[in-house]
């Protein structure tokens, strides 16, 4: 324990009773009772040396947050130093837009004063450059016409030249009389020819006209017999041939007949084209109400294969629906049919030809899988049974239906045969359906539990005849419909010897 120097009296009056106490004080230190060892004092001097360097330490601590403060002090002074500068700068600054902003003023003023005088100014100059360009073209322009001009001016003189010289070598005088006819027509008989046919000579143009008879001659009358050739005309073919002065002297005459036969032709040939045109008018006339027909026909068979769609659609809808309240009741996850509508065949007498696929869920939260996937038989019995009495129900609407089944109950489990039976008797007692199956004889119990009337036929054995009457095993809530059918049978025709 460590106590001050004035009450040094006190706390060895006080430490008197407890051997091994020592007092420290400024001048030294004390020992107050007996010790085992020699007391030293040394632990006594460590702590007071501790004491005296944590007031140290507390006193460099002081220290240090005074320093701190001041340099917190002389920061924020400069802070508002920097703060007073930026001040002045400020407001020199803003001394200096307003200058700016009233020069900018000023500017503007004078720009807004400017500004139509040089759109003017622009416009006018744009004209100006646009009136330049348009009679610089001008100017390209009619020196390009005259150009031509001059050009075509230098070929009309050569071939008027040419001209002159070719009328003096031809001799046009003459040949207009031999020609027969004025100046004027044969000049339209010569502009309507080609250019590679004016210049030719007389001797040409005979031989021209030749090949062309020959040729109307040939298309006249394309086979070889003289038969179909008119008396007239046969003749003076004979008459023409030996030399080219008969030819030229019978070249008229033999157009003349050619051109009385082509008429007599063209006036039959008029008349058989006016029989084609009324055939042919009257074929139009039926093909247009074909026509006619036809679109009806295929509008009303677009009505009523649209009608057929909805029907279609509607009932396998129904029958979907119905699966899937079956499957859902009966321990299923769901099911439902897929029935894309297909396109309607080209030709009517194609089957329109609907695919229906069947799907059910195997799991709960699951999508539909098709039937066709890979599944167990009892499974595809299972859906193949709720699917028939879906569509059975479907297929109800207030008339009396017969549903027949054969094999009913084959690769089924108990469970899912007593589920079958019992879904047959709720379609047959709900929707008025009468259901008559063929069961092996594992689904006879089955089926007496879950049916009103239960009839079993089989033979005594398999040696019997075919008609000898049956073993007959029955159930009906009424025993007398059993004893009656009994009865009908033993009546049955004599068996076979």
């Amino acid at each position: 324990m460590i106590v001050d120097a004035d009450r040094l009296g006190e706390a060895a009056a006080a430490l008197a009773d407890l051997p091994g106490s020592v007092l420290v004080s400024a001048a030294g230190v004390s020992v107050v009772g007996a010790f085992d060892g020699v007391a030293t004092g040394r632990e006594a001097r460590i702590k007071a040396a501790e004491q005296r360097l944590n007031r140290a330490k507390d006193a460099q601590e002081s220290a240090a947050q005074a320093v701190h403060e001041g340099e917190e002090a002389v920061a924020q002074a400069q802070r508002r130093l920097e703060g007073a500068r930026a001040g002045v700068r400020l407001a020199e600054v803003e001394a200096r837009l307003g200058e700016r902003r009233a020069r900018l003023a000023e500017l503007v003023a004078a720009v807004e004063e400017l500004a139509p005088k040089v759109a003017e100014a622009e416009r006018q100059a744009g004209a100006l450059d646009f009136r330049a360009r348009t009679r610089d073209m001008e100017i390209e322009r009619l020196e390009g016409r005259r150009h031509r001009h001059e050009a075509e001016r230098a070929q009309a003189r050569e071939q008027e030249a040419r001209v002159a010289t070719e009328r003096e070598a031809l001799k046009i005088d003459a040949l207009a009389a031999d020609w027969g006819g004025t100046v004027e027509t044969a000049r339209e008989w010569l502009d309507a020819l080609p250019e590679e046919e004016r210049p030719r000579a007389a001797e040409e143009w005979w031989r021209v006209a030749e090949r062309h008879l020959d040729q109307a001659l040939r298309d006249t009358f394309p086979s070889e017999d003289e038969t179909e050739i008119p008396e007239e005309l046969r003749f003076l073919l004979s008459e023409r041939e030996g030399s080219t002065a008969r030819e030229q002297a019978t070249f008229a005459a033999v157009c003349g007949a050619l051109a009385s036969y082509l008429r007599g032709q063209e006036e039959y040939e008029r008349h058989q084209r006016r029989q084609i045109e009324a055939q042919l008018v009257s074929r139009q006339r039926d093909l247009s109400a074909a026509a006619r027909g036809a679109e009806e026909a295929a509008q009303s068979t677009a009505v009523h294969r649209a009608a057929l769609t909805a029907a279609i659609k509607a009932r396998l809808t129904r029958v979907a629906e119905e699966f899937d309240k079956l499957d859902t009741s009966y321990g299923g996850y769901g099911a439902t049919l897929e029935f894309p509508v297909p396109p309607a065949p080209a030709d009517p007498e194609q089957r329109w030809q609907w695919r229906v696929t069947p799907k059910w869920r195997r799991g709960e939260g699951q999508g539909f899988v098709p039937y066709n996937r890979r599944a167990n038989t009892a499974l595809m019995d299972e859906k193949a049974v709720k699917l028939v009495c879906a569509a059975a129900i479907a297929s109800s609407g207030g008339g009396h239906l017969c549903l027949v089944l054969d094999e009913l109950g084959r690769n089924l489990g108990k469970e899912h045969r007593r589920e079958a039976v019992a879904l047959f008797r709720r379609i047959g007692e709900t929707y008025g359906i009468t259901v008559i199956g063929a069961l092996q004889d594992d689904m006879e119990p089955y089926a007496i539990d879950a049916c009103g009337q239960y009839i079993k036929l089989r033979r005594s054995s398999d040696a019997m005849p075919y008609n000898e009457p049956p073993v007959i095993v029955g159930h009906d809530q009424h025993a007398e419909r059993v004893r009656a059918l009994a009865a009908y049978v033993d009546r049955g025709t004599p068996a076979l010897t």
